[in-house]
């Protein structure tokens, strides 16, 4: 497909076509030296040769280096910034390079959108956190949502924050294929067993059609374990529709937080825990080894 002239405007100003040029010249640069060396000298012997030639190449070296970490220096500005960002920081954007046309600018200004967009989105609903219909619990958004630096120090400065992510599983058959009211009622019913043996915690959610977590602080290992062992057994004593007793049944994984991550952090890390606990078949806990 041919490029319009609005491509061909800007491709001079594209990271590609700046990238590409710098590494053109500094790979030619020995093999320029060479020539002048040719050029001027009218005998060179082949130590004066080989001097020249090494130093154009770590001349060349060292330019397409710092020439590379200046083209990508607003690329370290914004990552720096979206990391800032997502562990509950302001997100500074006025160092950041909003102004051009390469690829760099556009991702950027793209994310300063974005950014603005969701700070508006959550002052509109602040205080007002979703709860899922059938749990009770609040609903994944809410969860991916929760500043763990502001539950650590409602919860005492040094309070540790323990993520943990179970999956809700049927031996005999999965869940999508039962009947949608059997489903509906076993979640029903779950939600109740989180809020009967969690309590007087708050942060629990079902984050997908199966899935839920539960956020701890300040409470010991000991007690993690246990409320969670708590939970599986309870869970596993369920009697729903045509489910008998012993047929539902949970997995958990565990993310213990270790620094500054954010909640899609711990998240992640629960959720390898999970799938680690559920490839060697175990029901009970998994915590991720780090």
């Amino acid at each position: 497909m041919p490029m319009d002239y609005a491509n061909r405007a800007k491709w001079h100003r594209s990271i590609v076509a700046k990238i590409f040029l710098i590494s053109f010249v500094c790979i030619h640069v020995p093999l320029i030296a060479l020539l002048i060396n040719f050029g001027t000298a009218p005998q060179s012997d082949a130590l004066t040769i080989g001097l020249v030639v090494l130093g154009a190449t770590l001349a060349g070296t060292i330019a397409c280096l710092v020439t590379m970490w200046w083209l990508t220096r607003p690329l370290r500005d914004l990552a720096l910034a979206i990391s800032r960002y997502r562990i509950g920081g302001p997100f500074v954007d006025e160092h950041l390079n909003k102004h051009g046309d390469d690829e760099i600018a556009v991702v950027t200004r793209a994310v300063c959108g974005m950014v603005g967009e969701i700070s508006a989105l959550a002052e509109r609903v602040e205080g007002q956190p979703g709860l899922d219909p059938l749990t009770g619990l609040l609903n994944g958004s809410a969860a991916y949502g929760m500043q763990l630096a502001n539950l650590a120090r409602q919860s005492g400065g040094g309070a540790e924050i323990v993520v943990a992510v179970f999956e809700l599983e049927a031996t005999n058959a999965p869940l999508a294929g039962l009947e949608r009211e059997t489903v509906d009622l076993t979640l029903v019913a779950v939600g109740d067993v989180v809020r009967q043996h969690f309590a007087p915690r708050q942060v629990a959610a079902r984050m997908s059609d199966k899935t839920f977590v539960l956020v701890f602080a300040g409470d010991a290992p000991a007690t993690v374990s246990s409320c969670c062992e708590t939970i599986r057994r309870a869970v596993a004593e369920l009697e729903v529709g045509s489910l008998a007793r012993g047929t539902l049944r949970v997995t958990f994984g565990i993310a213990i937080r270790r620094g500054n991550e954010a909640m899609a952090d711990l998240l992640h890390q629960a959720d390898m825990a999970l799938f680690r606990a559920k490839d060697i078949r175990r029901t009970g806990l998994e915590v991720l080894q780090r």
